[in-house]
């Protein structure tokens, strides 16, 4: 992290804070699509889930965007994404939400029950339009159909007058393996031509998440070869239709930053312990449990007025380990439980990296009314602040006239 910018979070008193590192995003992006685009019928869709703050600066490279709440959706009307270019998922579509995305004018909807099918052609029956629509076949969860069950929607597709069935979602979970998505994207491909063959139909997209891996806590050397090796098969599967690859941590992860600063000191029965100014409530590993496992993190120790970077590698290790906690009132808030380094200091900073999925918006924020955490992007070198942090005891607490 660069000096200057510890610098001035921590004059300004703007810690805790997230950093999202706009041109590193960029260069992933790129560099994902490099490796796609030698075959034209596969489209990048980003899951906004895992960040929405990046909507915007993905938006000129992203072709589809996966939407799966009404909140989601208001974003991207605010950041002015072109409704044409979102699908917009969940197991929850209300009517109202239905009527007003359609007014809108949103690109595609999934559908994820017999009833939504129902609801969704009621909606555009009232609008008078007809839309676009992935049935989303289930991985054996609360999520999408079946399969028999699509094979009945898709028999009884004339009955659906308002909606275009164009194809298949799928997506079965995050941090998987090679070998795992492999298997899945060729049986989507066979059920794909069973559907197409039995009902002489035409299945022109696959929209799929293959839940690329994020190594939080090793070298992170099996993620640089996925892509790679599933690439053979993404290609083969959009030969007969357009592929759309969901992808949220796989793409984001990287390019973020959170920033704290340890507040307090102490050692209790042996054990030396450190306070930071944020906690548990804004960090969230995946595969993380009570900060036993050491995530990507940086040190910085303040020595007049600047910081200086230590290599947590090659520090003497003292006998406990350091253990850096949150303000949190709660034994659970351990952000590490044991970390090589000595003689840290109030003042001193802790930057935890890869932090650009989820975290933003997947930690208990309310939990306690603590304030919510600054929220920066950075462009060549220069920070812009997008989110002052603000006060959540106010929503913790019922107003007064």
């Amino acid at each position: 992290m660069q000096q200057a910018i510890l610098k001035q979070l921590t004059q300004d008193k703007s810690t805790p804070a997230y950093i999202f590192d706009v041109t590193k995003l960029k260069h992933k992006v790129l560099s994902v699509l490099k490796e796609l685009k030698s075959n034209n019928d596969i489209e990048l869709c980003y899951a906004m889930k895992a960040n929405p703050f990046l909507i915007k600066s993905l938006d000129f490279l992203i072709e589809k965007f996966e939407v799966c709440s009404p909140g989601e959706l208001s974003i991207c009307k605010k950041e002015n994404i072109m409704m044409n270019k979102i699908i917009l998922s969940g197991v929850n579509k209300e009517k109202d939400d239905i009527r007003r995305a359609m007014s809108w004018g949103v690109g595609t909807y999934t559908i994820e029950s017999k009833e939504q099918l129902l609801l969704i052609q009621r909606c555009a029956a009232d609008a008078g339009i007809i839309v676009q629509a992935l049935i989303r076949l289930t991985s054996g969860n609360q999520f999408g159909i079946d399969k028999d069950e699509i094979r009945q929607i898709i028999g009884q597709r004339n009955e659906f007058p308002n909606i275009n069935i164009r194809g298949i979602q799928f997506y079965s979970g995050t941090q998987k393996k090679g070998s795992k998505i492999l298997k899945e994207i060729d049986e989507l491909s066979v059920f794909c031509e069973e559907l197409e063959k039995e009902f002489c139909v035409s299945i022109e997209n696959l929209e799929y998440g293959p839940g690329f891996g994020i190594e939080y806590f090793g070298k992170g050397d099996e993620e640089n070869t996925l892509l790679d090796e599933c690439k053979k098969s993404f290609k083969n599967a959009a030969e007969k239709r357009t592929l759309t690859l969901e992808m949220g941590r796989f793409l984001v992860a990287d390019c973020g930053y959170y920033i704290t600063e340890v507040i307090d000191v102490k050692r209790n029965n042996g054990q030396e312990y450190c306070i930071v100014d944020g906690g548990i409530n804004h960090v969230n590993y995946y595969g993380q449990v009570m900060g036993v496992r050491i995530p990507p993190v940086r040190f910085y120790r303040k020595e007049d007025g600047k910081f200086k970077e230590e290599a947590l590698m090659t520090m003497e290790k003292s006998k406990e380990g350091l253990c850096v906690c949150g303000s949190l009132c709660t034994v659970a808030d351990v952000l590490i439980r044991s970390v090589p380094i000595t003689k840290v200091a109030s003042g001193d900073v802790f930057v935890f990296e890869r932090i650009g999925a989820y975290s933003v918006t997947e930690g208990i924020y309310l939990f306690l009314s603590r304030k919510m955490p600054r929220v920066y992007l950075l462009e060549d070198g220069s920070l812009k602040l997008i989110r002052d942090s603000y006060e959540t005891y106010e929503i913790n607490s019922y107003s007064r006239e």
